[in-house]
Protein backbone atom coordinates (compact mmCIF):
# COMPACT_ATOMS: atom_id res chain seq x y z
CA UNK A 1 0.00 0.00 0.00
CA UNK A 2 2.31 2.62 -1.03
CA UNK A 3 0.68 6.40 -1.12
CA UNK A 4 1.31 9.89 -0.17
CA UNK A 5 -1.10 12.63 -0.45
CA UNK A 6 -2.06 13.85 -3.55
CA UNK A 7 -4.67 16.17 -5.73
CA UNK A 8 -8.67 14.88 -5.48
CA UNK A 9 -11.15 16.81 -5.46
CA UNK A 10 -14.16 14.68 -4.29
CA UNK A 11 -15.69 11.15 -4.84
CA UNK A 12 -17.90 11.89 -7.51
CA UNK A 13 -20.76 8.65 -8.84
CA UNK A 14 -21.50 8.92 -12.37
CA UNK A 15 -24.53 8.16 -13.73
CA UNK A 16 -26.59 7.83 -17.08
CA UNK A 17 -28.44 10.76 -16.70
CA UNK A 18 -24.64 12.83 -16.51
CA UNK A 19 -21.82 13.43 -14.44
CA UNK A 20 -22.54 14.39 -10.63
CA UNK A 21 -20.59 15.33 -8.05
CA UNK A 22 -20.73 10.45 -6.17
CA UNK A 23 2.08 -0.20 6.44
CA UNK A 24 2.98 3.12 4.40
CA UNK A 25 4.06 6.44 4.93
CA UNK A 26 3.04 9.84 3.70
CA UNK A 27 4.83 12.84 3.27
CA UNK A 28 3.64 15.86 5.93
CA UNK A 29 1.70 18.96 4.88
CA UNK A 30 3.82 22.14 5.14
CA UNK A 31 1.38 25.16 6.12
CA UNK A 32 0.88 27.75 3.62
CA UNK A 33 -1.63 30.22 3.31
CA UNK A 34 -3.52 31.26 -0.02
CA UNK A 35 -5.24 34.49 -0.90
CA UNK A 36 -7.84 32.77 -2.97
CA UNK A 37 -8.63 30.63 -0.10
CA UNK A 38 -9.37 33.79 2.02
CA UNK A 39 -11.99 34.96 -0.18
CA UNK A 40 -14.39 31.49 0.45
CA UNK A 41 -16.98 31.15 2.90
CA UNK A 42 -15.98 28.90 5.66
CA UNK A 43 -16.95 25.28 5.93
CA UNK A 44 -20.37 24.84 8.28
CA UNK A 45 -19.67 23.11 11.35
CA UNK A 46 -21.44 22.93 15.06
CA UNK A 47 -19.10 21.21 16.90
CA UNK A 48 -15.26 20.99 17.54
CA UNK A 49 -12.99 18.14 17.83
CA UNK A 50 -11.14 18.12 20.95
CA UNK A 51 -7.63 16.19 20.36
CA UNK A 52 -5.72 14.87 22.94
CA UNK A 53 -1.60 14.58 22.87
CA UNK A 54 -1.91 10.83 22.92
CA UNK A 55 -4.20 8.03 21.94
CA UNK A 56 -6.63 7.93 25.48
CA UNK A 57 -9.57 10.40 26.05
CA UNK A 58 -8.69 10.57 30.16
CA UNK A 59 -11.41 11.60 33.02
CA UNK A 60 -9.08 14.34 33.73
CA UNK A 61 -9.43 15.56 30.07
CA UNK A 62 -13.32 14.99 30.08
CA UNK A 63 -13.60 17.37 33.53
CA UNK A 64 -11.54 20.03 32.32
CA UNK A 65 -13.54 20.44 28.91
CA UNK A 66 -16.64 20.42 31.27
CA UNK A 67 -15.42 23.01 33.51
CA UNK A 68 -14.31 25.12 30.21
CA UNK A 69 -17.49 25.74 28.98
CA UNK A 70 -17.66 22.87 26.88
CA UNK A 71 -20.64 20.20 26.31
CA UNK A 72 -19.20 16.44 25.76
CA UNK A 73 -21.85 15.12 23.45
CA UNK A 74 -19.79 11.99 22.88
CA UNK A 75 -15.93 10.74 22.36
CA UNK A 76 -13.68 8.39 20.85
CA UNK A 77 -11.64 7.99 24.04
CA UNK A 78 -9.71 4.76 22.12
CA UNK A 79 -8.11 7.67 20.19
CA UNK A 80 -8.49 10.92 22.66
CA UNK A 81 -10.94 12.76 20.43
CA UNK A 82 -14.29 14.22 21.96
CA UNK A 83 -17.14 15.69 19.99
CA UNK A 84 -17.92 18.77 21.76
CA UNK A 85 -20.22 21.92 21.83
CA UNK A 86 -19.99 25.31 22.88
CA UNK A 87 -20.64 28.79 22.62
CA UNK A 88 -17.99 30.40 24.05
CA UNK A 89 -16.39 32.58 21.64
CA UNK A 90 -12.70 31.84 23.28
CA UNK A 91 -13.91 27.80 23.71
CA UNK A 92 -10.56 26.72 21.44
CA UNK A 93 -8.35 29.57 22.94
CA UNK A 94 -9.17 28.06 26.43
CA UNK A 95 -9.62 24.64 25.79
CA UNK A 96 -5.53 24.61 24.43
CA UNK A 97 -4.73 25.49 27.42
CA UNK A 98 -4.45 22.20 29.01
CA UNK A 99 -1.50 20.65 28.11
CA UNK A 100 -2.96 17.63 27.33
CA UNK A 101 -4.69 18.73 24.81
CA UNK A 102 -3.08 19.13 21.73
CA UNK A 103 -5.82 21.09 18.97
CA UNK A 104 -9.48 21.88 19.10
CA UNK A 105 -10.44 21.54 15.26
CA UNK A 106 -14.27 22.66 14.40
CA UNK A 107 -15.93 19.25 13.42
CA UNK A 108 -16.97 20.76 9.91
CA UNK A 109 -19.64 19.17 7.99
CA UNK A 110 -19.46 17.99 4.45
CA UNK A 111 -20.73 15.92 1.72
CA UNK A 112 -18.93 12.70 1.42
CA UNK A 113 -20.96 11.39 -1.73
CA UNK A 114 -21.93 13.30 -4.31
CA UNK A 115 -26.12 14.83 -4.91
CA UNK A 116 -25.72 11.88 -7.55
CA UNK A 117 -29.01 10.54 -10.02
CA UNK A 118 -29.10 6.92 -10.91
CA UNK A 119 -31.19 5.19 -13.65
CA UNK A 120 -34.02 2.38 -12.10
CA UNK A 121 -33.16 -0.75 -13.79
CA UNK A 122 -35.90 -3.47 -13.92
CA UNK A 123 -36.49 -6.74 -13.71
CA UNK A 124 -38.49 -7.00 -16.65
CA UNK A 125 -39.62 -10.36 -16.89
CA UNK A 126 -38.26 -11.66 -13.29
CA UNK A 127 -35.37 -13.11 -14.76
CA UNK A 128 -32.10 -12.70 -12.32
CA UNK A 129 -29.46 -9.86 -13.38
CA UNK A 130 -27.10 -12.31 -13.22
CA UNK A 131 -28.12 -14.28 -16.04
CA UNK A 132 -29.14 -11.78 -18.16
CA UNK A 133 -24.99 -11.19 -18.39
CA UNK A 134 -25.75 -7.47 -16.66
CA UNK A 135 -23.35 -7.68 -13.86
CA UNK A 136 -20.18 -8.06 -15.94
CA UNK A 137 -18.02 -6.74 -13.25
CA UNK A 138 -18.01 -10.02 -11.97
CA UNK A 139 -17.10 -11.72 -14.67
CA UNK A 140 -14.30 -8.82 -15.03
CA UNK A 141 -12.58 -10.35 -12.09
CA UNK A 142 -13.48 -14.01 -12.00
CA UNK A 143 -16.24 -14.02 -9.19
CA UNK A 144 -18.26 -16.91 -10.39
CA UNK A 145 -15.50 -19.45 -10.90
CA UNK A 146 -13.98 -18.38 -7.15
CA UNK A 147 -17.85 -19.67 -6.12
CA UNK A 148 -18.14 -22.60 -8.31
CA UNK A 149 -14.96 -23.61 -5.84
CA UNK A 150 -16.84 -22.69 -2.56
CA UNK A 151 -15.66 -19.78 -1.79
CA UNK A 152 -18.38 -16.81 -1.08
CA UNK A 153 -17.34 -14.83 1.91
CA UNK A 154 -19.07 -16.81 4.60
CA UNK A 155 -17.36 -16.17 8.20
CA UNK A 156 -16.03 -12.47 7.55
CA UNK A 157 -17.41 -9.18 7.69
CA UNK A 158 -17.60 -6.03 5.70
CA UNK A 159 -18.80 -2.79 7.40
CA UNK A 160 -19.43 -0.47 4.90
CA UNK A 161 -19.45 2.94 6.24
CA UNK A 162 -21.77 5.16 3.93
CA UNK A 163 -25.56 6.54 3.88
CA UNK A 164 -27.32 3.66 5.67
CA UNK A 165 -28.81 0.56 4.21
CA UNK A 166 -32.09 -0.80 3.20
CA UNK A 167 -32.13 -4.27 6.08
CA UNK A 168 -35.18 -5.48 3.81
CA UNK A 169 -33.91 -5.61 0.24
CA UNK A 170 -34.67 -9.29 -0.87
CA UNK A 171 -31.02 -9.41 -1.92
CA UNK A 172 -29.70 -7.94 0.83
CA UNK A 173 -31.68 -9.06 4.15
CA UNK A 174 -30.10 -12.55 4.64
CA UNK A 175 -26.82 -10.97 5.00
CA UNK A 176 -27.14 -7.68 7.02
CA UNK A 177 -26.62 -7.58 10.40
CA UNK A 178 -29.10 -5.59 11.78
CA UNK A 179 -27.53 -5.77 15.53
CA UNK A 180 -24.31 -4.65 14.99
CA UNK A 181 -25.62 -2.06 12.30
CA UNK A 182 -25.77 1.66 13.61
CA UNK A 183 -26.12 5.37 13.13
CA UNK A 184 -23.51 8.06 13.80
CA UNK A 185 -25.46 10.91 12.06
CA UNK A 186 -27.99 13.03 14.44
CA UNK A 187 -31.28 12.07 14.19
CA UNK A 188 -31.26 9.07 11.41
CA UNK A 189 -31.09 5.44 12.08
CA UNK A 190 -28.78 3.58 10.32
CA UNK A 191 -31.78 1.99 8.04
CA UNK A 192 -32.97 3.57 5.25
CA UNK A 193 -36.54 5.92 5.30
CA UNK A 194 -39.18 4.39 3.48
CA UNK A 195 -39.39 6.97 0.98
CA UNK A 196 -35.52 6.69 -0.04
CA UNK A 197 -34.97 5.12 -3.86
CA UNK A 198 -31.48 5.44 -4.69
CA UNK A 199 -29.35 4.93 -1.95
CA UNK A 200 -25.30 4.89 -2.21
CA UNK A 201 -24.90 2.84 0.70
CA UNK A 202 -26.74 0.09 -0.77
CA UNK A 203 -25.74 0.04 -3.77
CA UNK A 204 -22.05 -0.38 -2.31
CA UNK A 205 -23.52 -3.02 -0.60
CA UNK A 206 -24.88 -5.26 -2.73
CA UNK A 207 -22.12 -5.14 -4.69
CA UNK A 208 -19.99 -6.54 -1.76
CA UNK A 209 -22.10 -9.00 -0.53
CA UNK A 210 -25.79 -9.35 -2.33
CA UNK A 211 -27.04 -12.87 -1.57
CA UNK A 212 -27.46 -15.92 -3.83
CA UNK A 213 -31.08 -15.23 -3.88
CA UNK A 214 -32.39 -16.02 -7.19
CA UNK A 215 -33.57 -12.63 -7.32
CA UNK A 216 -31.74 -9.75 -8.52
CA UNK A 217 -27.89 -9.47 -8.27
CA UNK A 218 -25.51 -11.60 -6.70
CA UNK A 219 -22.34 -9.75 -4.42
CA UNK A 220 -18.78 -10.75 -4.92
CA UNK A 221 -18.67 -12.64 -1.62
CA UNK A 222 -22.58 -13.54 -1.57
CA UNK A 223 -22.51 -15.41 1.84
CA UNK A 224 -19.92 -12.64 3.70
CA UNK A 225 -21.87 -10.40 6.59
CA UNK A 226 -23.06 -6.58 5.91
CA UNK A 227 -22.80 -4.19 8.69
CA UNK A 228 -24.38 -0.68 7.86
CA UNK A 229 -22.37 2.06 9.27
CA UNK A 230 -24.19 5.14 8.56
CA UNK A 231 -21.37 8.07 9.27
CA UNK A 232 -23.27 9.92 6.37
CA UNK A 233 -26.72 11.01 5.48
CA UNK A 234 -29.10 9.52 3.24
CA UNK A 235 -30.92 12.57 2.75
CA UNK A 236 -27.83 14.92 2.05
CA UNK A 237 -24.55 12.42 1.63
CA UNK A 238 -23.10 14.78 3.85
CA UNK A 239 -21.41 14.15 7.75
CA UNK A 240 -18.76 15.63 10.20
CA UNK A 241 -15.68 14.59 10.29
CA UNK A 242 -15.95 13.07 13.55
CA UNK A 243 -18.72 10.61 12.45
CA UNK A 244 -16.27 8.92 9.93
CA UNK A 245 -13.39 8.86 12.62
CA UNK A 246 -15.60 7.27 15.08
CA UNK A 247 -17.49 4.88 12.30
CA UNK A 248 -14.09 3.16 12.16
CA UNK A 249 -13.46 2.59 15.50
CA UNK A 250 -16.85 1.77 16.10
CA UNK A 251 -16.27 -1.27 13.40
CA UNK A 252 -12.97 -2.33 14.54
CA UNK A 253 -14.57 -2.60 18.13
CA UNK A 254 -16.92 -4.75 16.55
CA UNK A 255 -14.44 -6.98 14.48
CA UNK A 256 -14.83 -5.69 11.49
CA UNK A 257 -12.87 -7.69 8.84
CA UNK A 258 -13.13 -4.93 6.06
CA UNK A 259 -14.06 -1.66 6.21
CA UNK A 260 -15.35 -0.12 2.80
CA UNK A 261 -15.22 3.51 2.28
CA UNK A 262 -16.97 4.72 -1.25
CA UNK A 263 -16.73 7.87 0.05
CA UNK A 264 -13.83 10.86 0.04
CA UNK A 265 -13.30 14.73 0.77
CA UNK A 266 -10.24 16.78 -0.40
CA UNK A 267 -8.17 19.09 1.78
CA UNK A 268 -5.63 21.55 0.28
CA UNK A 269 -2.31 22.93 2.60
CA UNK A 270 -3.29 26.62 1.51
CA UNK A 271 -6.70 26.24 4.00
CA UNK A 272 -9.12 24.96 1.39
CA UNK A 273 -11.89 22.24 1.71
CA UNK A 274 -13.71 20.73 -1.34
CA UNK A 275 -16.56 18.53 -1.12
CA UNK A 276 -18.42 15.63 -2.89
CA UNK A 277 -20.27 18.26 -5.24
CA UNK A 278 -17.15 19.97 -6.18
CA UNK A 279 -17.79 23.21 -3.45
CA UNK A 280 -14.66 25.12 -2.09
CA UNK A 281 -14.73 26.29 1.40
CA UNK A 282 -12.01 27.48 3.52
CA UNK A 283 -10.36 26.55 6.64
CA UNK A 284 -7.69 27.60 8.92
CA UNK A 285 -4.73 26.10 7.10
CA UNK A 286 -3.37 25.31 10.66
CA UNK A 287 -6.51 22.78 10.79
CA UNK A 288 -4.98 20.75 7.83
CA UNK A 289 -2.30 18.85 9.19
CA UNK A 290 -4.60 18.50 12.45
CA UNK A 291 -7.87 16.58 10.35
CA UNK A 292 -5.33 14.19 9.15
CA UNK A 293 -4.15 13.27 12.03
CA UNK A 294 -7.39 12.72 13.91
CA UNK A 295 -8.60 10.12 10.61
CA UNK A 296 -4.97 9.01 10.76
CA UNK A 297 -5.57 7.84 14.67
CA UNK A 298 -8.55 6.13 13.41
CA UNK A 299 -7.67 4.42 10.48
CA UNK A 300 -4.26 2.90 12.38
CA UNK A 301 -6.38 1.98 15.89
CA UNK A 302 -8.58 -0.66 12.68
CA UNK A 303 -5.21 -1.57 10.64
CA UNK A 304 -3.83 -2.47 14.43
CA UNK A 305 -7.21 -4.13 15.34
CA UNK A 306 -6.83 -6.04 12.66
CA UNK A 307 -9.08 -4.67 10.30
CA UNK A 308 -8.56 -4.22 6.39
CA UNK A 309 -9.43 -1.12 5.18
CA UNK A 310 -10.17 -0.12 1.32
CA UNK A 311 -11.42 3.10 0.04
CA UNK A 312 -12.21 5.22 -3.26
CA UNK A 313 -9.52 6.87 -5.14
CA UNK A 314 -11.52 9.86 -6.39
CA UNK A 315 -13.18 10.41 -10.08
CA UNK A 316 -11.44 13.62 -11.06
CA UNK A 317 -9.30 12.15 -13.65
CA UNK A 318 -6.19 13.65 -11.54
CA UNK A 319 -2.67 12.55 -12.01
CA UNK A 320 -1.96 12.61 -8.42
CA UNK A 321 2.22 11.93 -9.14
CA UNK A 322 3.50 15.71 -8.15
CA UNK A 323 0.41 17.06 -7.10
CA UNK A 324 1.38 17.41 -3.19
CA UNK A 325 -0.74 20.62 -2.25
CA UNK A 326 -3.43 17.73 -2.20
CA UNK A 327 -4.66 15.64 0.48
CA UNK A 328 -7.28 13.42 -0.15
CA UNK A 329 -9.10 11.41 2.86
CA UNK A 330 -9.78 8.57 3.30
CA UNK A 331 -7.62 7.32 0.33
CA UNK A 332 -5.00 9.13 0.66
CA UNK A 333 -3.50 7.71 4.39
CA UNK A 334 -1.46 5.19 5.41
CA UNK A 335 -2.63 1.93 6.00
CA UNK A 336 -6.06 1.82 3.78
CA UNK A 337 -6.08 0.30 0.14
CA UNK A 338 -6.69 2.82 -2.47
CA UNK A 339 -8.87 1.88 -5.73
CA UNK A 340 -8.72 2.64 -9.16
CA UNK A 341 -11.72 2.22 -11.75
CA UNK A 342 -11.74 -0.17 -14.73
CA UNK A 343 -14.43 -0.29 -17.53
CA UNK A 344 -15.42 -2.40 -20.49
CA UNK A 345 -15.18 -1.32 -24.02
CA UNK A 346 -17.99 -0.76 -25.74
CA UNK A 347 -19.70 -3.83 -23.44
CA UNK A 348 -21.61 -6.25 -25.04
CA UNK A 349 -23.92 -8.36 -23.06
CA UNK A 350 -24.33 -10.79 -25.91
CA UNK A 351 -20.88 -11.43 -26.55
CA UNK A 352 -18.14 -13.43 -24.90
CA UNK A 353 -15.35 -11.10 -26.14
CA UNK A 354 -16.15 -8.29 -24.29
CA UNK A 355 -13.00 -6.60 -22.91
CA UNK A 356 -12.97 -5.41 -19.21
CA UNK A 357 -9.75 -3.51 -18.49
CA UNK A 358 -10.13 0.26 -19.66
CA UNK A 359 -9.20 2.99 -17.45
CA UNK A 360 -12.66 4.80 -16.69
CA UNK A 361 -12.99 7.77 -18.55
CA UNK A 362 -12.93 9.57 -14.88
CA UNK A 363 -10.93 7.76 -12.51
CA UNK A 364 -7.81 9.07 -10.63
CA UNK A 365 -4.57 7.62 -11.12
CA UNK A 366 -1.14 7.84 -9.86
CA UNK A 367 1.79 5.75 -8.87
CA UNK A 368 1.78 7.26 -5.89
CA UNK A 369 -1.61 7.01 -4.96
CA UNK A 370 -3.39 3.65 -6.54
CA UNK A 371 -2.80 0.02 -5.11
CA UNK A 372 -5.30 -1.63 -7.20
CA UNK A 373 -8.39 -1.31 -10.03
CA UNK A 374 -11.46 -3.24 -9.96
CA UNK A 375 -14.71 -2.30 -12.18
CA UNK A 376 -16.17 0.80 -11.55
CA UNK A 377 -18.12 1.76 -14.74
CA UNK A 378 -18.33 3.98 -16.89
CA UNK A 379 -21.20 5.92 -19.60
CA UNK A 380 -20.13 4.99 -22.98
CA UNK A 381 -23.72 3.03 -24.07
CA UNK A 382 -27.44 3.16 -23.57
CA UNK A 383 -28.95 1.50 -22.40
CA UNK A 384 -26.02 1.31 -19.63
CA UNK A 385 -24.52 -1.88 -19.61
CA UNK A 386 -21.04 -0.82 -18.80
CA UNK A 387 -21.98 0.88 -15.59
CA UNK A 388 -22.27 -1.34 -12.34
CA UNK A 389 -26.09 -2.24 -11.47
CA UNK A 390 -26.54 -3.16 -7.56
CA UNK A 391 -29.36 -2.47 -5.15
CA UNK A 392 -31.72 0.29 -4.55
CA UNK A 393 -34.51 0.77 -1.53
CA UNK A 394 -37.22 -1.16 -1.80
CA UNK A 395 -36.44 -4.11 -3.64
CA UNK A 396 -35.29 -1.51 -6.83
CA UNK A 397 -31.95 -1.76 -8.69
CA UNK A 398 -29.71 0.95 -9.77
CA UNK A 399 -27.13 1.45 -12.40
CA UNK A 400 -24.14 3.84 -10.78
CA UNK A 401 -20.31 4.19 -11.73
CA UNK A 402 -17.60 5.99 -10.34
CA UNK A 403 -14.64 4.89 -7.98
CA UNK A 404 -17.39 4.48 -5.26
CA UNK A 405 -18.51 1.20 -7.15
CA UNK A 406 -15.03 -0.28 -7.51
CA UNK A 407 -13.88 -0.30 -4.24
CA UNK A 408 -16.80 -2.62 -3.07
CA UNK A 409 -15.27 -5.04 -5.60
CA UNK A 410 -11.96 -5.19 -3.64
CA UNK A 411 -13.87 -5.26 -0.17
CA UNK A 412 -15.68 -8.68 -1.74
CA UNK A 413 -12.55 -10.14 -2.78
CA UNK A 414 -10.77 -8.91 0.94
CA UNK A 415 -13.66 -11.16 2.00
CA UNK A 416 -13.15 -14.00 -0.17
CA UNK A 417 -9.46 -13.93 0.98
CA UNK A 418 -10.79 -13.70 5.06
CA UNK A 419 -12.82 -16.45 4.96
CA UNK A 420 -10.58 -18.99 3.39
CA UNK A 421 -8.28 -18.39 6.12
CA UNK A 422 -10.41 -18.62 9.22
CA UNK A 423 -12.39 -15.31 9.24
CA UNK A 424 -8.94 -13.67 10.87
CA UNK A 425 -6.15 -12.56 8.57
CA UNK A 426 -3.60 -9.37 9.15
CA UNK A 427 -4.73 -6.60 7.21
CA UNK A 428 -0.85 -6.21 5.39
CA UNK A 429 -1.33 -10.02 4.73
CA UNK A 430 -4.84 -9.17 3.30
CA UNK A 431 -3.25 -6.20 1.10
CA UNK A 432 -0.20 -8.82 0.07
CA UNK A 433 -2.47 -11.33 -1.36
CA UNK A 434 -4.96 -8.90 -2.85
CA UNK A 435 -2.16 -6.79 -4.81
CA UNK A 436 0.16 -10.05 -5.83
CA UNK A 437 -2.49 -12.40 -7.06
CA UNK A 438 -3.81 -9.25 -9.48
CA UNK A 439 -4.46 -9.40 -13.15
CA UNK A 440 -1.02 -7.24 -14.60
CA UNK A 441 -3.08 -5.46 -16.97
CA UNK A 442 -1.21 -2.07 -16.77
CA UNK A 443 1.91 -3.65 -17.35
CA UNK A 444 4.82 -5.32 -15.17
CA UNK A 445 5.63 -3.41 -11.39
CA UNK A 446 3.29 -0.03 -10.25
CA UNK A 447 0.67 1.08 -13.18
CA UNK A 448 -0.28 4.25 -13.39
CA UNK A 449 -3.85 3.72 -13.89
CA UNK A 450 -4.08 -0.01 -12.23
CA UNK A 451 -1.58 -0.14 -9.10
CA UNK A 452 -0.39 -3.60 -8.54
CA UNK A 453 -3.06 -4.54 -10.88
CA UNK A 454 -7.13 -5.42 -11.32
CA UNK A 455 -8.18 -7.61 -8.54
CA UNK A 456 -8.40 -11.23 -9.39
CA UNK A 457 -11.26 -12.83 -6.80
CA UNK A 458 -10.62 -16.66 -8.21
CA UNK A 459 -6.59 -15.73 -8.07
CA UNK A 460 -7.23 -14.24 -4.83
CA UNK A 461 -8.20 -17.38 -3.37
CA UNK A 462 -6.35 -20.35 -5.09
CA UNK A 463 -3.31 -18.89 -5.68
Amino acid sequence: MKRKFYLAKVVLSICILGLVVTSCQKEQVNETLDINSMLLEEAPFKNYMVITSDSNMTKSVETYIKTGGGEILSSIPEIGIAIVSSKDANFIQNTLKNKKIVSVIPDYEIKWIPSNMAKEASLGDGEAFFDQKLLWGMDAINAPEAWELGFTGKGASVFVLDSGIDPNHADLAPNVNTILSKSFIEGETWFLDPATTFNHGTHVAGTIAAADTDYGIIGVAPEAEIVAVKVLSEFTGSGPFSSINAGIVYAANNGADVINMSLGATLNKNGTLIDADGNSFRIPAKYIQEIIIAQQRAIDYAFKKGTTIIASAGNDYTNYDGNTSFIKLPGGLNNVITVSATAPEGYNRLSSTNYYDVPASYTNYGKSLIDIAAPGGDVDVYPPYDMILSAGNNNSFYWSAGTSMSAPHVSGVAALIIAKNGGQMDPHSVAQQLTNTADKIGGEGQSVYFGKGRVNALRAVTE
